[in-house]
């Protein structure tokens, strides 16, 4: 999460990643050809987008919005630089493993510091990745199984339970951010076992100047509606910072982030579609599309006395979909999706080894069945526009519309985003509309769609469910060297025959920008890095 050269950390995983990346209308000027003005790069930085935001706390971390206003705040061992997906050391200086990859001394810079002026030390980061486990929040999975120990000031050792020869990629994760100790401390933090129970530092995080980050930019408000904005941090150890203040803003409406930027009221709009953004190329505005990180997909839900509970039903869903017809909908860029992995990483299906559209099958298999007619309710999130800006409203319905037609009766149950996160979050929905955000670009990070895992309960499908497929993930997950990618495919090839989602299609991602912002791209996410950009 800094300008500064990276170096490479010994053992750093090989990977197969290679994000694609196109930028066009790069080039300076004055006016745009479609009337705006190009805003010449000030002391602001304005940012819109449309919000996912809930806590700035990295151990609670679990947002979109919140992961890119937290990478201008704080800083982890190991970060992504622009759009590759190689692992590269910040906080730390190097990293070697055992045989098994299974124990990791990572040696830290001894020129860090956080932005009270607090060197950054192995006390931080064990006090940090501690805390992450044990407040057990959402983000707390990451440090299932590892045990972090504080050797000296400068070197920590990581323990895993399971090899983890991705270890890097997890150590890029915002939630695993390393904070001051004795600030959170002192503002109630802990991390000890009954964190969840006892750590009252909530609030510090979303306090002006807290100083608990080591990043290039300081916390001056966060308010999860309007807008969060960061302040440079005057005494960064590194690079100092481009800007003296980034205002991300939350602007939901696609059509008004493309009048900010061609009117200057904003630099960088992250939620236009495709189809519009193509279209705004010019000399004052450069437009950027990346592959994506993300597959669309339906979770249909096992849950005894759901409709989707029924194998038929599942089959006959998967079928029914009309693969082609929704990347019509979704726009420029979108491709099948081939499984659970996305085409970017390691273990992705080629193209057409995907799901198979087939409506006509699947309007015998509902008959065969006697379950035409069977009712199914569709929940999905009304205002929510962050993937790529679709609109779900609008894809919904062309769902609805190819689901009835093989005699389902779908009902749509649009809410906004927080009532229709927290139904899927607590298993109540029986048709959901999702896509999963990744923390790193590792596919170990989709496995939380295994039987019995984090996605996979939230749709009722224990491991004992589907014990083949629950193993197949097992071993993937502890898979080293040429392996690897082998097990990532079986296990992602079983998904496409056995697991209850519907993996619909990849959109791309679009980045509008002003020319007068430098070093502006996406990352392997598809998100951006605050700290990046000049």
């Amino acid at each position: 999460m800094t300008s500064k050269s990276p170096r490479r950390a010994a053992g750093a995983s090989a990977l197969v990643l290679a994000a694609a990346l196109a930028v066009t209308g790069c080039a300076t000027g004055a006016q745009s050809s479609t009337g705006g003005t190009a805003a010449a790069k000030t002391g602001t930085l304005v940012i819109d987008q449309a919000f996912t935001a809930q806590s700035i706390d990295p151990a609670t971390l679990f947002q979109v919005t919140d992961s890119i206003a937290a990478s201008g705040l704080y800083e982890t061992l190991f970060t992504y630089i622009d759009n590759v997906a190689e692992p590269q050391p910040l906080l730390a200086k190097s990293l070697t493993a055992n045989e098994t990859s299974t124990e990791f001394t990572i040696t830290l810079r001894d020129d860090a510091t956080f932005a009270n002026g607090s060197p950054v030390t192995a006390a931080d980061v064990a006090f940090s990745f501690n805390r992450l486990k044990n407040l057990a929040a959402s983000p707390a999975y990451r440090m299932e199984g590892i045990t972090v120990t504080e050797v000296d000031p400068t070197t920590v050792k990581l323990t895993t339970e399971n090899p983890m020869p991705y270890i890097e990629h997890t150590l890029t994760a915002p939630p695993l951010a390393v904070v001051d100790d004795e600030t959170v401390r002192a503002a109630g933090g802990t991390d000890a076992a009954d964190a969840a129970e006892t750590d009252t530092a909530g609030n510090l995080f979303t306090e002006p100047g807290n100083g608990a980050g080591s990043g290039p930019y300081t916390l001056d408000s966060y308010d999860t509606n309007s807008q969060i904005v960061l302040v440079k941090n005057e005494e960064y150890w590194g690079e100092a910072a481009a800007y003296d203040r980034i205002v991300l803003r939350n602007v939901n409406n696609a059509q008004q982030q493309k009048a900010n930027l061609e009117g200057g009221d904003s630099q960088i709009a992250l939620d236009i579609p495709g189809r519009t953004a193509e279209g705004m190329a010019s000399d004052t505005l450069k437009v950027q599309s990346s592959s994506s990180p993300e597959v669309l997909y339906l979770a249909l839900s096992q849950k005894e006395g759901a409709a989707t509970a029924d194998p038929d039903v599942v089959k006959a869903i998967k079928a029914g979909i009309d693969y082609e017809g929704l990347r019509t909908i979704v726009g420029a860029g979108a491709v099948e999706a081939t499984g659970i992995i996305p085409s970017m990483m390691s273990g992705a299906l080629p193209s057409g080894k995907g799901p198979k559209s087939d409506p006509a099958a699947a309007k015998k298999i509902l008959a065969d069945a006697g379950k035409t007619g069977t009712e199914v309710t569709l929940d999905y999130a009304n205002d929510y526009t962050r993937l790529a800006g679709i609109d779900y409203n609008v894809l919904a319905q062309g769902i609805q519309t190819q689901l009835n037609a093989i005699g389902l009766k779908v009902t749509l149950s649009p809410t906004p985003t927080s009532t229709s996160l927290q139904r899927y979050v607590d298993g109540d929905t029986e048709m959901a509309l999702w896509s999963w955000p990744p923390d790193t670009a590792d596919p170990s990070d989709v496995l939380v769609f295994a039987p019995g895992d984090l996605i996979g309960t939230r749709v009722h499908w224990p491991a004992e469910a589907a014990p083949e497929v629950a193993a197949l993930a097992e071993t993937a997950r502890v898979a080293t060297g040429e392996a690897r990618g082998e097990a990532f495919t079986a296990w992602n090839a079983a998904m496409n025959e056995e697991a209850p989602f519907a993996y619909l299609l990849e959109p791309s991602f679009f980045l509008v920008a002003s020319s007068s912002v430098e070093h502006v791209s996406h990352d392997p996410l598809a998100s951006i890095n605050l700290s990046q950009i000049r």
